[in-house]
């Protein structure tokens, strides 16, 4: 999906979102999202310790049918 794909699904009323970071790293997990009138990426969750528990996250954050992972 590329920019402008993303753009129109926004303008349409959804949210996409996307895992960010790696533990091996150092750098801590979060959640990225675009959308609410946000052309650009912005985090949404962060903190998460576990690849475990990000996914968990946005298994729930999935179920809102204007939601989707990029």
């Amino acid at each position: 999906m590329n920019a402008t794909d993303q753009g129109k699904l926004v303008r349409a009323g959804f949210t996409i979102i996307r895992a960010e970071g790696l533990l091996d790293e150092g750098k801590y997990l979060r959640i990225k999202y675009k959308g609410s009138g946000s052309h650009e990426w912005k985090t949404l969750e962060k903190g998460f310790f576990s690849k475990a528990s990000l996914k968990r996250r946005i298994q729930q954050l999935l179920k809102d049918e204007k939601t989707i992972e990029d």
